[in-house]
């Protein structure tokens, strides 16, 4: 076995219809990734550097069980514009007590983002299919037990 990188490959027969997304609705899910990001776009809405976390969601059960949905949160800075930067906040702090913090603690003052701590905390997630792009888009969070129950998949 050759440890040279990059190895040559045969791609010819690679499937490359990749995944249609989910349809849209709400699912239970667990939050398997967190990462760090930045801002990079200068075009972007939000200015280059600014942090944010992409979180990483897999569908719990049903005939899209094991799927994956991804959802991106930032963090302004205190320059943005005010009532953006609070609405973008607002919206980590929602997924923070959808995936199981107490509100006290997330909107306390100063909440320690631990990422690692987010693993493997359950939650459901309303995604809508976005057609331009031809994949889905997580529009909200919510604890597992808000709403009606379901045993996974779509409710």
């Amino acid at each position: 076995m050759s440890t040279e990188f990059p190895p040559t490959l045969d791609l010819s027969g690679a499937d490359l219809k990749g995944f249609d997304p989910i349809p849209s609705g709400t699912y239970d899910a667990t939050v398997v990734v967190v990462e760090s990001i930045q801002a990079e776009n200068p075009e972007g809405r939000l200015p280059v550097g600014t942090p944010g976390i992409n979180v990483q969601f897999r569908i719990d059960g049903g005939q899209y069980d094991n799927r994956r949905v991804f959802n991106r949160y930032w963090m302004p800075p205190a320059e943005y514009d005010e009532e953006k930067r609070m609405k973008t906040l607002g919206m980590l702090a929602r997924y923070l007590m959808a995936i199981g913090y107490p509100e006290e603690q997330v909107t306390g003052g100063s909440f320690n983002l631990d990422l690692e701590d987010m693993i493997d905390r359950n939650c459901k997630v309303t995604v809508k299919v976005d057609r331009e792009y031809n994949n889905n888009k997580v529009t909200n969070v919510k604890p597992r037990d808000a709403g009606s129950q379901s045993q996974g998949g779509l409710l």
